[in-house]
């Protein structure tokens, strides 16, 4: 049940869970995911190598992509729909100063050039022309299109539909309102833009000396340890005792599980600072464990 701005309920009706995209999506992902992640282990046991780590990470990836670019489908879809909500309301004042009320105005908006909005119009006007009450027809619009702006010009509509008056002056007046809302969440946008390249340049950076000490520094010390064994000299009163000990694949793969931590952590500040959702970090997520996975497997 959703209640309208005018104070009646209406019955919305949903789609069931099994019919959803999203869970098919869901289950296609979590069949992918275990696969990959079952031939890692077994290859593990046949190739000695970070095989069961890269197949565990990609197993993971392989379950988490398409769920990704499903809401990032989503997300340009209700960004869409925001960016042109002011030209909708613009079609509006412009009809309604020709002499229309606000249902003619709406049957006369057209659907051409509004992205993802056109659909959403077009099924709003065939629920106003069979007859669906105007309240009603709002609601089922807020609810398909799904983001805060347009159940908030929804809102607006239905209190200037219920109070009557200078309705354009009224239509005017929220469309400047939503234009100015666009406008600051571009400038927020724009100045934060920075700060997500400042998390790749530090993550860049992060990786460049993992690798440089994975295949420089250690190197170096496996060579001391070949050299030491390979001419009798006893470790115990060498000052290169200590490398004795040292184990080269235990310390890289505690350097690629730190890259593959800071691709996480990294990725979703990124989605943070850049979208305002960890969500939409994600995708950065996704970016950098590949850089890692292939920083430390190719060099």
């Amino acid at each position: 049940m959703a209640k309208t701005a005018l104070g009646s309920e209406v019955q919305i009706p949903t789609i069931p869970l099994l019919k959803t995209e999203k869970f098919k999506v869901t289950v296609i992902s979590a069949v992918a995911s275990t696969f990959v992640i079952l031939f890692s282990f077994y290859l593990s046991n046949v190739v000695q190598s970070m095989t069961r780590d890269i197949g565990i990470i990609f197993g993971v990836l392989a379950g988490v992509i398409p769920l990704t670019l499903l809401h990032l489908k989503e997300v340009q879809r209700r960004e869409s729909i925001d960016r042109h909500l002011p030209l909708f309301l613009l079609s509006l004042v412009s009809s309604i100063q020709s002499g229309s009320n606000l249902i003619q105005a709406i049957q006369v908006t057209p659907e051409r050039n509004m992205g993802a909005l056109g659909p959403l119009l077009n099924n709003l006007k065939a629920n106003i022309s069979w007859g669906m009450p105007i309240n009603e027809a709002f609601v089922n619009f807020a609810k398909k299109a799904g983001t805060r702006m347009a159940k908030r010009v929804i809102t607006l509509l239905e209190i200037a539909y219920k109070n009557g008056g200078n309705i354009s002056e009224n239509l005017d007046t929220i469309q400047k309102h939503v234009s100015e809302i666009r406008n600051l969440e571009k400038e927020r946008k724009s100045a934060l833009q920075p700060y997500t390249y400042t998390i790749y340049i530090a993550y860049a950076v992060f990786i460049a000396i993992t690798v440089i000490l994975s295949t420089q520094f250690f190197t170096q010390i496996e060579s001391v340890k070949h050299l030491l064994q390979q001419n009798n000299i006893s470790t115990s009163a060498n000052i290169f005792a200590a490398l004795s000990g040292v184990k080269i694949d235990e310390l890289d793969s505690i350097l690629f599980n730190m890259a593959i931590i800071e691709s996480i952590f990294g990725g979703l500040a990124a989605g943070k600072v850049g979208s305002g959702s960890y969500v939409s970090g994600i995708k950065h997520v996704i970016v950098m464990v590949v850089i890692a996975v292939i920083a430390f497997n190719v060099t």
